[in-house]
């Protein structure tokens, strides 16, 4: 970089205006350095554009590593809803059955009691 600023602020020099094979001998030098100045910069940009273009691909893919993972999550979700409704059904039906058994279990007490009642009454 020192060299391309160099490069950039040198002078032409010559003897006098009108030494032109001089400033072209110059020039020449100046031209075959600048030349190698936009080489370097040109393979640096290559460079640059190569590691952009492998980063840009990466990131591709890990954006559809993480949208496929979110695919599954969805599912996943949907699939543990459903399994949170059935088992909502299933509690609600047991407890009715629950409810239902216990209400007949009392009933059939209740008769028990009644019957037992009514046998000391003749007694």
């Amino acid at each position: 970089m020192e060299d391309v600023e160099r490069l950039l602020g040198e002078k032409m020099k010559g003897k006098n205006q009108n030494d032109y094979k001089g400033k072209s001998e110059q020039m020449i030098k100046y031209i075959k350095k600048l030349r190698t100045c936009i080489r370097w910069f040109m393979e640096l940009e290559d460079g640059y554009l190569a590691d952009q273009e492998k980063l840009r691909s990466m990131l591709d893919s890990k954006e559809k590593r993480h949208a496929e993972i979110e695919a599954q999550m969805r599912a996943k979700v949907e699939e543990l809803n459903a399994i949170i409704q059935d088992l909502q059904r299933q509690h609600a039906s047991l407890l009715e059955s629950f409810r239902k058994e216990e209400a007949d279990k009392l009933i059939d007490l209740l008769k028990i009691s009644s019957s037992s009642v009514n046998c000391l009454a003749c007694f």
